[in-house]
């Protein structure tokens, strides 16, 4: 709701009052001397737009998950820089080898379960055909 301001006419004195848009034309008692003929003070009117709608608000949201990109970003490129990142290497029980067909063989002599091994192995023999 808006802010009005009014001026007494008996006293002169000047308040601030929140009123709904409809009820700034109401007369107003002065909070000083009681009286009822007040005038109210043009200036400018103080009041919020709340809400998702409103173009201020969206605008300090865009700037600010801009902000925040650009901070991810800086990073992102970072860890690239660094080499940080996880990559999968063909191995058994931390026993690196040079390719899952590998592994693979590997595990199986070890008497583990190799079902996990047979995409790296597919995905590898089509890299190697291509």
């Amino acid at each position: 709701m808006p802010t009005y301001t009014f001026k007494c006419q008996s006293c002169t004195h000047q308040f601030d009052k929140v009123l709904p848009v409809s009820d700034y034309k109401q007369p107003q008692i002065c909070p000083e001397c009681g009286q009822s003929p007040t005038q109210r003070v043009l200036g400018p009117v103080d009041f919020v737009l709340r809400g998702d709608g409103w173009t201020g608000k969206n605008i300090r949201i865009k700037n600010q998950m801009s902000r925040r990109r650009k901070k991810l970003e800086g990073k992102e490129n970072e860890l690239k820089r660094d080499g940080y990142g996880m990559t999968l290497a063909p191995n058994v029980d931390g026993e690196r080898v040079d390719s899952w067909a590998e592994a693979q063989k590997l595990a199986k002599s070890k008497g583990k379960d190799t079902s996990s091994y047979e995409a790296n192995v597919r995905k590898e023999r089509k890299e190697k055909r291509a």
